[in-house]
């Protein structure tokens, strides 16, 4: 018998078994969906109010909008996946409030409803796998971690793992709706190729692979990886991104809490901040982790008997998925490292907890699979040892929904409400205005508590509230790894702020086109306290909850003279005020100094300034040193400060960032690989249902198991 005929054989006796509550899959896939939407409206409904959503990395502003990294200008936030401008798109429409709990919200009805289509079976099996992938540990976590596109990319992964099984079924050659799925997954969040890689594997190997399985994989897998198009473009242009190393791996390994850690990721936890404030974990007692875990085991084997193509891909991946989340320190450790230090963009798993959503999808389908099983025992005409069996774990069930929810509706349990920030940011917002000069804001933190949000530790929001642009740390402050950035202007900024600003940092952050100086009062004012003492910096607003201070000194622009020097130098220079608008480089020192000389520039466009007539000699122009900076034929330099120096005449001219051209063209092909892979989808789907139509009013055609998704 072969593998097409043993899984129409497996659906026919499901449907019979289940009745007519399977008669429309469709229909209880939509049902599901619903589920998990009423589920998510009880989590964000205290959200829904006036104020901005944040959380440790989900910060939400007045002024939030896409950042430099869309043109590769930031190599801490290359921001130009679709994801990214669709979300901006959204913001748009909606405002930033509520597109910061829309998308949260979008989480529970993608997964419920992929759930359930890749459940399959009756209501009594699809809606409860759909509650728990929405109300699970893991979720928990993520949640109070605003790990926002991460979810969102893996709700996405269910319907594709359910298109995957419904192409297998029908033995294609090729199937358009996993592809499309799973570009929708990767644009999200680079997680997802790795998460849905596996899951695709899986599902075309087991059980008993056949030719057709394995081309449709591959197809599937290379055509979704088009959506990465402009990842390309960064890597051919040599763009800095984020520097990840070994010390990575032990900074973000799985948290192994109070039980230990094989027993912490078996119930879905395990998020390396979990002794955090900010990220607690989701509390679960002895009896409801038991039940999670013997539900989720009983019901995967029953799905591996009754239904292999999906319980035997699905059992596999979530044994995978827990012992790869117990990451460096667990059974794999050495393995891990290894596929670390080997495998390309395999460092994109770094924090190794995230292997437990394929758990987490696996868990889901075998806790609805043992809910079903439990129901069925309940019914008239079973013994009554299995009815006992079943009354007494009903309830346990019901409590372990109850555990779990509770510590995620209504605001992570009434921990997390919408934030008001305070009147004195927009009274400095109002004074500073908009423009192309940045704002520095202190304290110097990529993470940090605020009063307005009720002390828990948020990414510095100042990106998102202010309308200039920002420079805010980046350094994440872990142990070994303190950052990952590559930037150099944050390196300079951390030499200047650790070395206490000098006594002219005014002059010292000019380069970086500063013109104000923001110090938010919640906490280390007393750290800050130099900024009082500073000649160049004019305090222009005072308050209980930020200071600003503009800075009076210049330095981008035609500032005609160089030094020769390093950081050192240019804090010794600045001590004792003998530091002007020349710009400092290593070895290309000329002209007077200290010069006056500045100005003469203007922001021509994202990408491009103009650069007007003037004096002969240097140009210094704010933006991250890349080689990619270009004005014709004249040299440009790296300065100490990290930013762009052009050597110039005295003509007028425009420096150009030219790898955006490459990257627009890859975000181009991006989106275009996207949505046809998406319009591809839908034809197939439509196909699917004339078909269908057709059976039904008597046409022929092959029979189809109404799984897909």
């Amino acid at each position: 018998m072969d593998q097409v005929t043993e899984d129409r054989r497996n659906r026919a006796g499901r449907h019979r078994r289940a009745g007519p509550a399977t008669a429309s899959p469709r229909g209880l896939t939509a049902e599901s969906a619903l589920l998990g939407l009423l589920a998510g409206v009880l989590v964000v409904a205290p959200w829904t109010r006036s104020g901005y959503l944040l959380l440790l990395d989900w910060v939400s502003g007045p002024n939030q909008a896409l950042t430099p990294g869309l043109y590769g200008l930031d190599p801490a936030a290359l921001d130009a996946l679709p994801y990214r401008l669709v979300t901006h798109g959204i913001r748009t429409l909606f405002g930033p409030g509520a597109t910061s709990w829309l998308m949260v919200l979008a989480y529970f009805p993608i997964v419920a409803g992929g759930i359930s289509a890749l459940a399959g079976g009756s209501r009594w099996r699809r809606h409860p796998a759909a509650l728990f992938a929405c109300l699970n540990p893991f979720v928990v976590e993520r949640i109070q971690a605003g790990h926002v596109p991460f979810l969102l990319a893996v709700a996405l992964l269910c319907p594709m793992a359910a298109s995957a099984v419904h192409a297998r079924r029908r033995g294609r050659w090729f199937a358009a709706r996993p592809a499309g799925w799973y570009a929708l997954a990767i644009s999200v969040g680079a997680h997802a190729a790795w998460l849905g890689g596996v899951l695709l594997v899986a599902i075309a190997l087991l059980p008993r692979p056949r030719l057709p399985d394995l081309i449709r994989t591959i197809v599937v897998i290379a055509s979704a990886g088009c959506v990465y198009a402009y990842a390309a473009a960064v890597v051919a242009n040599a763009i800095l991104t984020v520097r990840v190393g070994d010390d990575d791996l032990r900074v973000y390994a799985t948290y192994p809490g109070s039980a230990g850690l094989l027993a912490t990721v078996a119930t879905l936890r395990g998020f390396w901040r979990g002794a955090s404030d900010s990220s607690p974990e989701a509390a679960l007692s002895v009896g409801p982790a038991v039940v999670l875990v013997a539900a989720a085991v009983a019901g995967l084997a029953r799905m591996c008997r009754r239904d292999p193509a999906t319980g035997v891909p699905l059992a596999v991946v979530t044994v995978l998925g827990l012992l790869l989340g117990a990451g460096v320190d667990g059974p794999l450790g050495a393995a891990y490292r290894l596929a670390f230090d080997a495998l390309p963009l395999f460092e994109a798993m770094r924090e190794q907890q995230k292997w437990v959503a394929l758990a987490m999808i696996g868990y889901a389908v075998g806790v609805g699979a043992s809910v079903e099983t439990v129901v069925t025992c309940l019914q008239f005409g079973r013994s009554l040892f299995l009815r006992a069996v079943a009354v007494a774990t009903a309830p346990v069930l019901l409590g372990m929904y109850a555990t779990v929810g509770a510590s995620l509706v209504w605001g992570l349990g009434g921990t997390v409400r919408v934030s008001h920030y305070p009147q004195a940011w927009y009274a400095a917002d109002r004074i500073m205005g908009a423009g192309d000069e940045s704002v520095l804001f202190l304290p110097w933190h990529q993470y940090q508590p605020f009063a307005f949000t009720a002390d828990r530790s948020v990414a510095t929001p100042a990106q998102a509230f202010f309308q200039r642009p920002v420079l805010s740390s980046d350094a994440a402050e872990l142990g070994p790894v303190r950052t990952n950035s590559a930037s150099q202007r944050m390196a300079y900024l951390d030499r200047l702020i650790a070395a206490g600003g000098g006594r002219e940092f005014g002059q010292l952050i000019a380069p970086l086109g500063i013109r104000y100086v923001a110090l938010a009062r919640d906490r280390e004012t007393d750290v800050y306290s130099w900024l009082d003492t500073q000649r160049d910096l004019e305090p222009v607003l005072r308050s209980a909850e930020l200071d600003l201070y503009r800075v009076t000194a210049d330095g981008t622009g035609r500032v005609v003279s160089a030094r020769d020097g390093d950081v050192a130098d240019a804090l010794a220079w600045a001590a004792e005020g003998r530091l002007g608008t020349e710009t400092v480089l290593s070895g290309a020192g000329d002209g007077e100094v200290p010069s006056t000389a500045s100005g003469g520039i203007r922001r021509a466009g994202s990408t491009q300034w103009r650069v007007e007539a003037g004096r002969a000699g240097w140009v210094v122009l704010p933006e991250e040193w890349s080689a990619n900076w270009t004005a014709g034929d004249q040299v440009t330099r790296p300065t100490v400060a990290g930013t762009v120096a052009v050597r110039a005449g005295t003509g007028a001219f425009t420096v150009r960032y030219e790898p955006w051209k490459w990257l627009r063209l890859g975000l181009a092909v991006s989106l275009f690989s996207l949505a046809a892979l998406l319009v591809a989808g839908v034809l197939e789907h439509r196909r699917e249902l004339y078909a269908g139509l057709r059976r039904r009013l008597g046409g022929s055609g092959r029979p189809g198991d109404g799984g897909g998704s």
